[in-house]
Parts: C-alpha cells; sequence; structure tokens
C-alpha cells in the first residue's frame, strides 16, 4: 500500500489532470478524489490513456472504450484504499459437458 501511494504522490501533476477528465467522462458516481487516476500516466494504461486523450464528454466515447472505461473505474476504485479483494479475474469453474 505504501508503493501505491508513493506512485501516486509521483504522479500528483498526472493525478489532476487524469481525475477531472476521467470526471468528465465517467457515468455517475464519479471518481472519489483518491482514486487512482495517475495509473493512466503508467505504461500498462497507455492503450486506454490515448483513447481518452482527446475525447471530452461521455457522449463521444464508443461503446468499447465506454466499457473499458468503466471496467477501469470499476477495478481501481479502492486501489489507494485496500488490496483486499483485488482478484480482478477470478478462476471461473470449468463446465464438463
Amino acid at each position: 500500500m505504501a508503493e501505491r501511494h508513493a506512485a501516486r504522490d509521483q504522479y500528483d501533476r498526472d493525478q489532476a489532470d487524469w481525475l477531472t477528465k476521467l470526471r468528465s467522462l465517467a457515468e455517475p458516481p464519479k471518481p472519489d478524489d483518491d482514486f487512482p487516476a495517475f495509473l493512466l500516466a503508467t505504461q500498462p494504461f497507455a492503450d486506454l490513456a490515448r483513447k481518452l486523450i482527446k475525447i471530452d464528454s461521455r457522449q463521444q466515447l464508443t461503446v468499447e472504450i465506454a466499457d473499458e472505461l468503466d471496467w477501469f473505474l470499476r477495478v481501481f476504485a479502492d486501489y489507494l484504499r485496500t488490496e483486499d479483494g483485488e482478484e480482478v479475474f477470478p478462476e471461473t469453474p470449468h463446465v464438463i459437458c
């Protein structure tokens, strides 16, 4: 958790910029002040950031990008608060036919 907060501090400017952008694109509830918007300035999320950079409103998003954004907002909502429940891709039961 300390590493996450240190990264957030390192990306302070990106945090402010991306949080503003995400709040204009997200459906309610809007991201809280502690949402890790700075993650969009990191390599793992460069593709999503590139898709969002020139978008100014939710209405401009394609369905695919809106779905990706909604996933990002949902999955990382508690990233700076807790490590509980981080199994993003839980094992799916195998169905034998």
